[in-house]
């Protein structure tokens, strides 16, 4: 992002490209009112600039030969109290991108400057509107896919998480403010390492931290969705289950070995979970084709990087030798075992199936009749559900707050160890300091200008 002047007035369209009802420009900034005042003439020809906060006021906008350009309605939002904390007027005009450009021009012409992605919220946490955790939670809300992701967005939104996090640096303050004296006082030295009020805030901090990291397993499937990777001999029937899961023929289907050679991911929600469905070229093929190998080498990625395994064979096979090997490369990863095409074969065969591969938990399904996804849907839900037992309320849901987290608990752990050992207080001091300036970035109360750069950057223009 260029250089930033929060003392300037911004403007952008606020509403999503194309045609609509309604779209939104939003000016914000010290100027806003009286820019706005330049180019919009209310219906009962009352000045915005006497305006009320959190008025609405029926009107037109002109441009400067006096010609009408909409019919609008233009918000009033007095400073601190607008999203951005500063005066902000949001014009509803008619949605036609032609009709938004003309109105953003105008103001531009009138003294205000594009704003750049993700300023307005930029500016609701440069003057204390929200803290960093919830600038990026409005991020969050507008890209939710789900019910559950809303919802997760939404508790950090309200602060719910940066109220945990406030919980937690009151503690290693108070902790820390406690070693500081006696460093300060040695006079008044009460044998601190004997104290089990400090030993007993140690533990509590410490198993607060690593409850809320432990949290980002589930966090990070409800914030981008559960990686959900089909695997499988060449020919099992992946890309049929894939177009059966999604309803439509998205990977092409034939009876010969090899035609999936790229990696096809699509997404699609099951039970409330977003989930990112991947269809791979069948693995233990062994080709000097370039294609075959870069396949190879993408399905590699998708077996480290995988959240859930739908581990598929064929039930009229005869041999399950090379899917046994398959399966091996899965081991201490979470499987769901596929029997497909089971319409070609009787019920009675089923018992043979798991004989053979030693699999007693097969969910039986035909991808091309459509038989079983229920309760494949199912079990996947149950995945999904499962990764929410032990956790708390509070989902940690982006990396970048597990990274403080984690960097906190790393150096509470080297404080505590030093307090054990009984070394002196400054080890033990400056280690709780660490921990507590780990916390602060979370929520930015330390921050650099390029963590900002980075982290709205990601905004669309308008918010």
């Amino acid at each position: 992002m260029p250089d930033i002047h929060i003392d300037d007035t911004i403007v952008a369209i606020a509403t999503a490209s194309g045609e609509g009802a309604i779209g939104i420009v939003r000016l914000s900034g010290k100027d806003a009112v009286q820019i706005a005042d330049r180019v919009f003439q209310a219906a009962n020809r009352v000045k915005l600039g006497k305006a009320d906060s959190h008025t609405v006021h029926h009107g037109f906008i002109h441009d400067e030969k006096g010609q009408q350009v909409d019919e609008v309605l233009a918000t009033v939002f007095r400073s601190p109290r607008s999203y951005t904390g500063e005066d902000l007027v949001e014009i509803g005009a008619h949605g036609g991108m032609k009709i938004l450009k003309n109105i953003l021009s105008l103001f531009l012409r009138t003294g205000a400057r594009q704003a750049d992605p993700g300023e307005f919220t930029r500016r609701a946490f440069l003057n204390g509107r929200m803290d960093l955790a919830q600038a990026e939670a409005v991020l969050d809300l507008i890209r939710a896919k789900t019910d559950q992701s809303v919802t997760a967005a939404m508790s950090q939104l309200k602060g719910e998480l940066s109220k945990r996090i406030q919980e937690l640096k009151e503690r290693l303050m108070l902790l820390y403010a406690h070693m500081e004296a006696y460093l300060d006082f040695p006079e008044d030295h009460l044998d601190v390492y004997s104290n089990e009020e400090f030993e007993n805030r140690f533990k509590q901090v410490t198993e607060n931290l690593r409850t809320l990291i432990h949290s980002y397993a589930k966090g990070e499937i409800v914030r981008e969705g559960a990686l959900v990777v089909i695997v499988g001999r060449p020919n099992v029937g992946k890309s049929s289950l894939m177009n059966a899961l999604l309803e439509r023929d998205r990977a092409i289907v034939s009876d010969i070995p090899g035609t999936t050679r790229d990696v096809l991911e699509e997404s699609i929600e099951i039970g409330g979970f977003w989930i990112r469905l991947v269809d791979m070229a069948g693995l233990g093929r062994e080709s000097d084709h370039p294609l075959d190998r870069e396949a190879a080498l993408r399905a590699e990625k998708y077996l480290e990087e995988g959240d859930l395994f739908l581990w598929m064979v064929d039930a009229t096979a005869n041999s399950f030798e090379e899917d046994l090997k398959i399966k091996k490369r899965l081991l201490e990863k979470p499987v769901i075992s596929v029997a497909n095409k089971t319409d070609l074969i009787p019920k009675t065969k089923w018992g043979e199936l798991r004989q053979k591969t030693g699999e007693n938990d097969f969910c039986f399904i035909s991808a091309t009749a459509r038989e079983g996804l229920g309760r494949l849907e199912g079990q996947i839900e149950a995945y999904c559900l499962q990764q929410d037992k032990g956790t708390e309320s509070i989902l940690i849901t982006r990396a970048r707050h597990k990274q403080a987290l984690e960097h906190s608990l790393e150096a509470l752990l080297r404080s505590h160890a030093a307090f054990l050992q009984k070394e002196s207080l400054e080890f033990v001091t400056v280690d709780l300091k660490a921990a507590l300036d780990a916390l602060k970035e979370l929520v930015g109360e330390i921050y650099s200008e390029d963590l900002l750069d980075l982290i709205f950057q990601e905004f669309c223009v308008g918010k």
